[in-house]
């Protein structure tokens, strides 16, 4: 029992090196808005998807990291899809005006509701929490 509570509170500590995910895009957007969005193409790769708006700007999302986990209990279980999604708005020139991110959590239970295991966006892109 001891074990496992020492092997609960190391991997609590480890994952408490990833950053949050509002630090996540607060680095994303200093390091790419105001840039244009051929900076994070060759970063990234092609977005997944792109969006022309009528007001002419252009919407693209990047989807970074999958990761499929399998939990199986008894002969059922069930799987999930972890990822990282970067979207970002450009102005018609493509300079990047906005951007955000949607990051699933590792883990579940509490795990999940805390974000205690860090984001997949933090994981993906290398980033640990700036007091680490």
């Amino acid at each position: 029992m001891r074990r496992i509570v020492l092997a609960a509170f190391a991997a609590a500590f480890v994952a408490g090196c990833a950053a949050s995910r509002e630090e996540v895009v607060a680095r994303l957007g200093a390091e790419y808005i105001g840039q244009n969005v051929d900076v994070m193409v060759k970063k990234f790769g092609p977005p997944a998807s792109t969006f022309k708006m009528n007001s002419g700007e252009t919407s693209y999302q990047w989807q970074l990291g999958n990761q499929t986990n399998m939990s199986l209990y008894r002969g059922s279980g069930f799987g999930s899809t972890l990822f990282c999604k970067v979207s970002v708005i450009t102005a018609p020139n493509g300079t990047i005006k906005d951007l955000t991110t949607e990051d699933a959590n590792a883990g579940s239970g509490i795990d999940q509701a805390l974000g205690t295991n860090g984001g997949i966006c933090a994981r993906t892109l290398g980033m640990a929490h700036s007091g680490a």
